[in-house]
């Protein structure tokens, strides 16, 4: 439904007249004739039928409709100058540097990107990535992302989400094979990475099968790789949920031994800073997206 406003000229004609106490002040704060603004006031009084001012030769004065009207229009359109001034100021833009494993990164947080962009405009957000967090007492990032159980010393942290481990692999690489059972998959090709090698030892047991040890390994220097190469059909991955949920949803992989549930550490991936820039605006802006982004579902 469209809004049932007069004219705004109209209405500003009214309340400067109102304001200023005549014609020709509001005339000379508009730029326009007396005149002018005598008839955008009658043309107001005409739309509305009321009469916002008793005219008389030598006087002008407001009606109790126009005495009510005024400062309703007068706060109204100063919340319009200011809301104008406000929108179309320049925006200062404020950097936030932003460390985080390169795992993370292209596993969770660049896909999430766009939105933060979107809804913050107004921080340039500077992220680096590695393997090993800068410490933040020195020339170091505002932030990190940290992988760990903690405690942290030093720092504030926020647990964004918690480690949940599942084997996966591609569909094509477990079409051609029968390993429902985690015994059957330690005679397979298992990815591991060099940053995390007890994981899968450390799987089987939590599926039951502590004695198991993988009876073939492909070794990767990152723990971003075995991941991709499990996507190439080169074997089977120990994956974070959180970092391949988009390949999981979009069948680009699969957990070959769904029966298993995920297993948990106590580990998980953490926002850190130090505890004096905690109100900071671009850190409590960044925090709560990332725990927003990071909610179930």
């Amino acid at each position: 439904m469209g809004r049932r406003l007069p004219p705004l000229n109209a209405l500003r004609a009214f309340e400067a007249a109102a304001r200023l106490g005549g014609f020709a002040a509001a005339a000379q704060e508009l730029g326009v004739t007396a005149g002018a603004v005598s008839q955008q006031v009658q043309a107001l009084e005409a739309r509305l039928g009321r009469r916002l001012f008793d005219r008389s030769p030598r006087s002008l004065s407001l009606t109790p409709d126009g005495r009510a009207l005024t400062p309703v229009l007068t706060e109204a359109l100063d919340a319009m100058e200011a809301g104008l001034l406000r929108a179309l100021s320049p925006r200062v833009r404020s950097a936030l540097a932003v460390f985080a494993q390169t795992s993370f990164a292209i596993g969770w947080l660049l896909p999430r990107l766009p939105r933060f962009h979107r809804e913050h405009p107004e921080i340039e957000l500077r992220l680096s990535t590695g393997i090993d967090a800068p410490d933040l007492h020195g020339a170091a990032p505002d932030a990190v992302i940290l992988h760990g159980r903690g405690p942290w010393p030093g720092l504030a942290t926020h647990l964004l989400f918690p480690d949940r481990l599942v084997p996966v692999c591609a569909p094509g690489w477990l079409a051609a094979r029968d390993v429902g059972d985690p015994r059957l998959l330690a005679n397979e090709t298992l990815l591991v990475s060099d940053t995390a090698r007890g994981d899968w030892e450390e799987w089987f047991a939590h599926a039951g099968r502590r004695s198991l040890r993988p009876d073939r390994a492909l070794h990767f220097g990152s723990s971003l790789l075995p991941p991709q190469a499990a996507l190439h059909g080169l074997g089977v991955a120990l994956a974070d949920i959180g970092l391949v949920q988009p390949e999981l949803d979009a069948g680009r992989l699969v957990n070959p031994v769904p029966a298993v549930p995920p297993l948990r550490r106590g580990t998980g991936w953490h926002l850190a800073h130090l505890p004096g820039r905690g109100d900071e605006a671009p850190i409590v802006a960044l925090r709560d997206w990332l725990l927003r982004e990071a909610q179930p579902g």
